[in-house]
């Protein structure tokens, strides 16, 4: 799907024309998040579209090798002919049997009876593989073949953690098959899921699709509504932040900073982040409660969140990572803000993206 150097000529008509053959309901979510601006919902739309473009061949990757992967070890434990085989049958669930008997029934429509293993496994879908490493195959199976499948499996985890990795990928595999938005995604960490995946049999392929892949350059071509100019705040921002909870005591949030991080960004119970301080707050906390204790203070005793009760309100201005810059840039020069903590939305929620200091960046 090329993206067109020439503006499309949208009018009032063909707008309606566009809304009407993509459906309402299916359009719906572009409207809301382009503010009811129709020009910039059908262009969030062809980049949702283009987007879902770039992770196929990722996807395509990790099908292909932990399908072909698990096809070795099920004819290690149960010969060639491993989907006719007895034993193989008997373990699979009822739906497993039968996803396996109706893609052998689309094989035989096409190629008759007498059809090579490999097709049946083209046929068979990412759910299928996916579903074979639940729990009901632990023990049959999993066991002994687990590290055989995935060699490189990172030590300490076993059938649960391959699990949770594979059903990740196929879930966001089924949306992007299924057309559903996935603007609201983490794509870079979901990029990464598939990678890990893919790495886990074979480094070497992980490393192949990585170069070859074009997410990022996709990314960078996110359209911003027209009413923007220059770059958006995300595009600028840090991402060298510790995230911490406001219960968090000081010994940990500190243990857990990051040489090279710019500030913790706070989060409240739900996991939305609420705030972001510079290390220098926790000195200035720090070195007040240990003058009020004669110099010794319990970094244990102390969280987050009373660092976070002495800074001034307006210290920390929040913005969105479609924000233009220009906009984040007048905020920082308020002289009460120090930073502003750069937030995106994603399909679990509100996410922080960054950060930008008066100090660190010239705007």
């Amino acid at each position: 799907m090329a993206e067109s150097q020439v503006a499309y000529p949208y009018d009032p008509a063909g707008i309606a024309a566009l809304r009407a053959s993509i459906s309402a309901p299916r359009f719906g979510p572009y409207m809301s998040m382009a503010g009811r601006d129709e020009r910039y919902a059908l262009a969030l739309y062809l980049y949702n579209a283009r987007l879902a473009k770039s992770f196929l061949y990722p996807l395509h990757m990790a099908e292909v090798t932990l399908r072909n992967a698990i096809v070795d070890a099920l004819a290690t434990e149960f010969g060639p002919d491993w989907p006719s085989d007895g034993a193989f049958r008997a373990m699979l669930t009822a739906g497993g049997t039968a996803t396996l008997d109706k893609a052998r029934e689309r094989v035989t429509a096409d190629k008759g009876p007498n059809f090579p293993v490999s097709q049946l496994v083209a046929t068979l879908t990412f759910d299928f593989w996916s579903n074979l490493f639940r729990p009901h195959y632990y023990l049959p199976f999993w066991q002994r073949h687990l590290r055989t499948v995935l060699p490189h499996l990172p030590a300490g985890e076993g059938r649960h953690e391959a699990q949770a990795r594979v059903r990740e990928v196929n879930r966001f595999r089924n949306r992007i098959a299924h057309h559903e938005p996935i603007l609201k995604a983490d794509a870079t960490t979901t990029h990464k899921g598939i990678l890990d995946l893919v790495a886990t049999r074979c480094p070497t392929t992980s490393a192949w699709l990585k170069h070859h892949s074009t997410l990022h350059a996709i990314i960078r071509g996110r359209p911003r509504n027209a009413g923007a100019s220059g770059q958006a705040v995300g595009e600028v921002c840090d991402p060298a932040f510790a995230p911490v909870a406001a219960g968090d005591s000081l010994a940990s949030a500190l243990a857990a900073f990051p040489p090279g991080a710019l500030a913790f960004v706070v989060h409240d119970d739900a996991g939305r982040p609420t705030l972001a301080l510079r290390p220098d707050d926790v000195l200035r906390f720090v070195a007040a409660r240990a003058a009020e204790l004669g110099g010794m203070i319990d970094l244990n005793v102390h969280a987050m969140a009373d660092v976070a009760s002495g800074v001034p309100p307006r210290s920390c201005a929040m913005h969105d990572r479609d924000d233009p810059l220009h906009r984040a840039a007048a905020t920082l020069r308020k002289d009460s803000v120090r930073l502003v903590l750069v937030t995106e939305t994603r399909a679990t929620g509100v996410a922080a993206k960054g950060v930008l200091l008066r100090a660190h960046r010239r705007y």
